[in-house]
């Protein structure tokens, strides 16, 4: 290896960082699910998105070690031999952990878009290409040559395939998923715009699932150095540095940006109980609108706050449930940016009240309704 700066050591701890960010921020995404009791299909995803990140990360660091940073050029030691094997096993590995997080984020709009068929088609087929596409990516690359130890072993005699259209299809590939990210950034906006929901909880939602956009900048700009990644041909260049960087930037940004939406409701609930300090300020016991007076011997105060605080969870969490629940682009109900929730019979269906009126009698807890479900 020529003397030259060391690049490697400062990408490994940048990297290192942003995957450990991305995987306490998967953490809570799951916790978050099990609260709600709608762990499914797209949080097993993403845990194994995650876990190939950390995976390729640690190919990462190997490269690192044997030299990865520096100019590769002659002679061609047994470091640089490493160094190009490792790049040649976590590349492929850090693109499919790109492909099923990006998956996992298409399967949970899926979950949340109720029975519209259009949606769902859309989502289905950008679903098929991109996971296509990117699977031929990260193989191709590895089957090109009938011995795949020529990728980092310049002794080995066998035949190859055109390199220049594998170069051809990642740039497909990459593009193709670029734009996947504008539409998938894009498509929430016109879903819940069309929702009768406070325009703060609209807004909201709308910019947590578009988060995506930056996810379509790191993907471009990663595009524009493919033909930058180290091989046997192109030894004399750190080009490569910016590849890995940007291809690790884009993953930890799409599996960060796919779960924030998640835990939204574990976010909310835990700043309104620190805030609030207690719940009588939404529940009274007592006051003009009780229909009689609360006997406090006869019932324990602290009984009816934590009943209350049962209660105030669970229609705020059917608030926050708006992402994880059936969502119907034709309902509507009163006037345009109205408040509304959605409520839970408790049985499975889901529907959507106005509520009204609270209150509360002696001798029982009595939490009163009187929205009529849409």
């Amino acid at each position: 290896m020529s003397q030259s700066a060391d690049r490697g050591p400062a990408l490994e701890g940048g990297i290192w960082a942003a995957v450990i960010i991305a995987a306490l921020i998967v953490i809570l995404r799951v916790f978050a699910k099990f609260k709600i009791k709608r762990f499914q299909v797209d949080d097993v995803l993403m845990i194994f998105a995650e876990v190939l990140a950390i995976v390729s990360t640690v190919f990462l660091t190997l490269s690192v070690k044997h030299g990865f940073g520096k100019t590769l050029g002659e002679p061609f030691t047994k470091d640089t031999s490493l160094v190009l094997k490792y790049i040649a096993i976590q590349v492929p590995i850090v693109t499919l952990s790109t492909t099923v997080a990006r998956s996992a984020f298409i399967i949970y709009l899926l979950g949340i878009l109720g029975t519209n068929k259009a949606y769902k088609a859309a989502l289905w087929t950008i679903l098929a290409i991109q996971l296509a596409g990117n699977i031929a990516s990260a193989v191709l690359p590895l089957s090109i040559c009938r011995n795949v130890n020529v990728l980092w072993d310049p002794t080995v005699k066998t035949s190859c395939g055109d390199d220049a259209a594998i170069i051809k299809f990642a740039y497909f590939s990459n593009t193709f998923n670029s734009a996947t990210d504008l539409f998938l950034a894009i498509f929430p906006t016109v879903v819940f715009w069309n929702l009768n929901l406070k325009l703060r909880i609209k807004i909201s939602l709308i910019v947590l699932l578009s988060l995506g956009i930056i996810a379509m900048i790191a993907s471009i700009i990663k595009t524009t150095k493919l033909d930058q990644v180290p091989s046997i041909t192109n030894l004399g260049t750190t080009g490569g540095i910016e590849l890995i960087r940007w291809g690790y930037v884009e993953n930890a940004i799409i599996i960060i940006t796919s779960s924030i939406p998640c835990i939204r409701p574990l976010i909310i609930s835990s700043v309104r109980k620190i805030s609030s300090g207690g719940f009588s300020r939404s529940y009274e016991l007592s006051g003009p609108s009780s229909r009689r007076h609360i006997q406090p011997n006869k019932y324990d105060q602290s009984q009816d706050v934590e009943r209350a605080e049962k209660d105030f969870n669970a229609n705020n969490d059917s608030v926050e449930r708006i992402l994880a629940q059936s969502t119907h682009t034709t309902t509507t109900v009163g006037q345009p940016d109205s408040p509304i929730e959605t409520q839970s019979d408790g049985v499975g269906n889901s529907g959507i009240t106005k509520q009204v009126d609270i209150s509360v009698v002696s001798g029982e807890f009595d939490y009163r309704n009187s929205g009529s479900p849409v």
